[in-house]
């Protein structure tokens, strides 16, 4: 896969997961972390959740999305700081094979 193909993958995911986040007002991410191996990709990030009514919906869009990708895990936390209210932190991960891609 190309150098090119990775950022184009990376950009969509980056795009519906941002198409969910403005559906239910949570704040979108700007970038992805990228860890690459012989045989595949992945990519992880976290978003913050502050409206727990939200987290059933936006874990399953992102259930949708990512079955279109490949493998995939996504785990959520709570958060309790002293700075700020409390939160839900969904953190994931998409693994894209790379040999068994299709263009």
């Amino acid at each position: 896969m190309s150098k090119d193909q990775k950022i184009k993958i990376k950009n969509e995911i980056i795009t519906k997961i941002n198409d969910v986040l403005e559906n239910n007002q949570i704040q979108k991410i700007d970038n992805l972390t990228t860890v690459n191996s012989s045989d595949k990709i992945s990519y992880l990030g976290n978003i913050k959740v502050f409206d727990e009514n939200k987290l059933e919906k936006i874990i399953s869009n992102m259930n949708e999305i990512f079955n279109k990708y490949g493998s995939f895990s996504i785990r959520t936390e709570d958060i309790t700081s002293c700075c700020k209210p409390p939160y839900k932190n969904i953190s994931f991960k998409v693994n894209i094979n790379l040999t068994d891609k299709k263009e």
